[in-house]
Parts: C-alpha cells; sequence; structure tokens
C-alpha cells in the first residue's frame, strides 16, 4: 500500500467513519492558570458544548463530507438530548447512538487559560453492557472504525470483528490507555492507524516522537502513527514514507478538540484518496481554525474555508527537514 492508498478504496460500503464510543457534555470555564493542589481561583463560565473525542472526530469529518456514522451511548437525560442533536446538526447519522433509560450522559470539565491551552476532568457514564453482540452489520458496511481503547477486552473484540468484516481501526492513544509496555503493543497489534498527541506520546513511550522510534511503532502492527504537535504541526510516519506538516498561524482561543478536528480531516481526506502529505496539510489547517472559538466543535470548518487558508500559505518544502532519523 502506497503513501497515496493509506486506505483502501471501498465504493461498497455506506460509511466511511464508525465512531465507537460515547459523547459527552463538556462544561468550559476560563482561568487565567490552571489551579494546583488546594489552590483557589476565580473563573468564568464560558459556555456547555457538546464534546468527546470520538464524537468529535465524527463531527469534524462529516463538515468535510465524509460519511459518518455512531455507535454509542447517551442518557435519557436532556443532556442526551442536546447531544443527539448535535450529531445530527453535523451530518452524523444517530441510528445507532442508544438511549439508556435512567442514566446520565457522559460529561467533562474543561478549564481554558488565558493562553487558550486547557485542563479537564472526564466524567463517563456509569459502566454498563454493550450488549450480546456487536453490530456485525454494521461493521461490514464501515470503511473506519475509530475508537478510543480504554478498556483492552472489548476493544480486542472490535478490532477482531472489524477486521473479519474488513474494516480497518483507528484509535486515539491517550496515556491511561498504555500504562505499560504490554498494554501499548496489544493497542499497536490490534490497531492500523494510531494517533498520539506529542503530550501523550512523550508519556508512553517516555521519549519525544522520532521519525525513528515512529518506525519502531510501526513493527508492532499499524501501518501509520501519526503525532500532532500542537502549534508546530503534526508528523505521520507509515512503512514507505515520513511526512512533517508545519501549523499554519492561528489565534487560539481554546484548543479543546483541535486534535480531534485534524483526526477527522486527516481521515476524511485519506479516505476520499489524498495523498499523506496532502491530507496532512489539509488537517492542520483545518486543526488550526478550530482553535479560533470556544468549544470544541463551535469552529469546525467546511472545506470551503480550509481552501481559503491553504491558498494564503504556500506550501512548505523539505517535509522531513529538522527531524532526527
Amino acid at each position: 500500500m502506497t503513501v497515496s492508498q493509506l486506505f483502501q478504496p471501498a465504493a461498497d460500503r455506506r460509511v466511511d467513519i464508525l465512531s465507537f464510543g460515547n459523547p459527552n457534555i463538556d462544561l468550559v470555564f476560563g482561568v487565567e492558570q490552571v489551579p494546583l493542589v488546594d489552590q483557589k481561583c476565580l473563573g468564568r463560565r464560558l459556555g456547555t458544548f457538546a464534546g468527546g473525542t470520538t464524537a468529535n472526530v465524527a463531527c469534524a469529518a462529516g463538515c468535510l463530507g465524509a460519511r459518518t456514522c455512531v455507535y454509542g451511548q447517551i442518557g435519557d437525560d436532556l443532556e442526551g438530548v442536546f447531544l443527539k442533536a448535535e450529531f445530527e446538526r453535523f451530518s452524523v447519522s444517530t441510528e445507532h447512538l442508544q438511549v439508556v433509560p435512567g442514566a446520565r450522559s457522559s460529561a467533562a470539565i474543561i478549564m481554558v487559560d488565558g493562553t487558550g491551552e486547557k485542563a479537564l476532568i472526564y466524567v463517563p457514564m456509569a459502566e454498563r453492557p454493550w450488549g450480546e453482540s456487536l453490530p456485525v452489520n454494521l461493521f461490514s458496511q464501515s470503511r473506519v472504525i475509530y475508537t478510543m481503547p480504554y478498556e483492552i477486552r472489548t476493544f480486542a473484540k472490535v478490532a477482531q470483528l472489524a477486521h473479519q468484516q474488513g474494516a480497518d481501526v483507528v484509535i486515539d492513544v491517550e496515556t491511561a490507555m498504555a500504562p505499560n509496555v504490554d498494554r501499548l503493543n496489544a493497542l499497536l497489534g490490534l490497531s492500523d492507524v494510531v494517533f498520539f498527541s506529542e503530550t501523550s506520546f512523550r508519556a508512553v513511550l517516555g521519549l519525544p516522537p522520532t521519525i525513528d522510534l515512529m518506525r519502531q511503532l510501526l513493527r508492532r502492527g499499524p501501518r501509520a502513527v501519526v503525532v500532532t504537535l500542537g502549534a508546530r504541526g503534526a508528523l505521520a510516519v507509515t512503512h514507505d514514507a515520513a511526512v512533517e506538516q508545519p501549523g499554519f498561524p492561528a489565534k487560539v482561543v481554546d484548543t479543546t478538540g483541535a486534535g480531534d478536528c485534524f483526526n477527522g480531516a486527516l481521515l476524511a481526506a485519506t479516505l476520499e484518496g489524498q495523498s499523506l502529505q496532502r491530507a496532512m496539510r489539509f488537517a492542520c489547517a483545518a486543526a488550526s481554525i478550530s482553535t479560533s472559538a470556544i468549544g470544541a466543535r463551535s469552529m469546525l470548518p467546511d472545506r470551503k474555508t480550509i481552501a481559503s487558508l491553504l491558498q494564503s500559505w504556500p506550501p512548505a518544502r523539505g517535509q522531513t527537514a529538522g527531524l532526527r532519523q
């Protein structure tokens, strides 16, 4: 598979990206500086928004024309009603979104400091079984299953069924998912494309992301590893290519969801056949636009907005310059 074919064509499938996971409500507060232990600070409430990593990725890709669907759970509360409506606003199918009687929807408390950087507390729904069977028929109609694999046994089953049905498995690794090398190797061995933020990569691997280290991860299973670098852009490595894309200038108001926007845009671009180099530029542009408003989805860009930014900034030369091999 070449760099221009990160995903195989699949014209017979009706879903490009299946978002596997629960959405959540984001309660966002502005602070001058995120407080430390035993500290108290003044803040201001900035709003209540729809969020959740897998949900944000689906919405970002939906804005860009990808056919997206969510398989997850919400409570039968007013927040659940809001979360469902937000999916539909971004053209994400909610046909397989389950409403759990008597449950409260997932939530997050997000503190945004004066630079736009964030800290958060995540409150998941009470743990509930996904049912006796996973949606095998839906997997067979999906090109990509995108998920956050916190529970390894569930993820192993999801990945096995997805691969049996010819779907690719894409994950975003956070620090808590890979507390040791064995868990990281298990995740890599079950996945086709793996995303990290630079913070998560350093925490999990104990080293900064480099081409050589990312290629070592490829030997454990995936065909692509992608690391977002915040304002500096992103780095992607496959077996036959390494692409470094600088970030775009942005007026940063809130970085919440910027990585999710990047992931959704990169998937949308590569699924439609763009080369990895073009898709990385496209995704970095999308992510930079998304940081200009409070809330993970408040400024998810459409194609016209991204195209305007790309026209303003010519492509950078030497995509792998300055990286340690």
